[in-house]
């Protein structure tokens, strides 16, 4: 038989590494996480240059000096987040290249989920690049990603030239437009959100003009849209 506890006797809880916090934790929560969450919070809501340490480890539920021991300064902190920019775009891309579908309905449903999760953001992805460029060294697997993901939609935008669905054009050229479009949308949404204008309007919208533009006469752009439609909604 399996020895038994008595039940007027408690078991130790297991210690946890770490500070001393202001206000206890989930036994189960991981600090990292909440302190970046708190932080992107923080950025979203006042800037990246007007967030403190003070504040993120007052939102965090800590010591300003407990916050220390997690990470030594803001410009760490914008790291561990820089680090997870550029999951979600380039997860979009491989889920989308394994659904399949043609060139140009795949960029479609790129731009298109592009734009939404950017929308969805809560700090701005332009103060991210713009603090990321004052130490390339330091962040240089993110620029490393995002060579990766601009390599992969030019991949996307040759295909279409081949198969003559796109016009010619510069396919790495046109790959940093898409990015930089994509990302430009999330500038004025974060301005002026509204009712009418969704993630998934202003993701569309911008799929439109896009891939439109770049459509050649033999490729009509409400096909693609559908096809990019049904494509999403089976792959959810």
């Amino acid at each position: 038989m399996r020895p038994t506890t008595p039940t007027n006797q408690r078991v130790a809880a297991p210690r946890t590494i770490g500070r001393p916090r202001l206000q206890p934790r989930a036994a189960n929560g991981d600090p990292t996480d909440e302190i970046l969450g708190v932080a992107v919070r923080l950025f979203g809501e006042l800037g990246i240059g007007d967030t403190s340490m003070a504040r993120i480890a007052s939102g965090a539920g800590l010591r300003q000096s407990s916050l220390y021991y997690y990470f030594h300064s803001k410009e760490e902190i914008l790291a561990a987040l820089v680090a997870r920019a550029n999951v979600v775009p380039l997860a979009l891309i491989d889920q989308i290249e394994r659904v399949g579908g043609a060139p140009a309905v795949r960029l479609y449903r790129f731009i298109r989920g592009d734009v939404i999760a950017l929308c969805r953001l809560p700090f701005d992805i332009n103060e991210v690049h713009r603090y990321a460029a004052r130490e390339p060294e330091r962040f240089g697997d993110y620029w490393a990603e995002r060579r990766t993901l601009r390599r992969r939609i030019a991949h996307v935008v040759r295909e279409g030239i081949l198969e003559g669905s796109f016009r010619q054009v510069d396919a790495s050229f046109t790959a940093l437009t898409v990015m930089s479009n994509d990302e430009a949308v999330q500038n004025w949404y974060r301005v002026e959100p509204s009712r009418q204008r969704t993630p998934a309007r202003a993701g569309e919208f911008v799929a439109d003009l896009t891939v439109g533009g770049l459509l050649s006469a033999t490729r009509r752009l409400d096909v693609v849209r559908r096809q990019a439609d049904e494509l999403d909604a089976a792959d959810h």
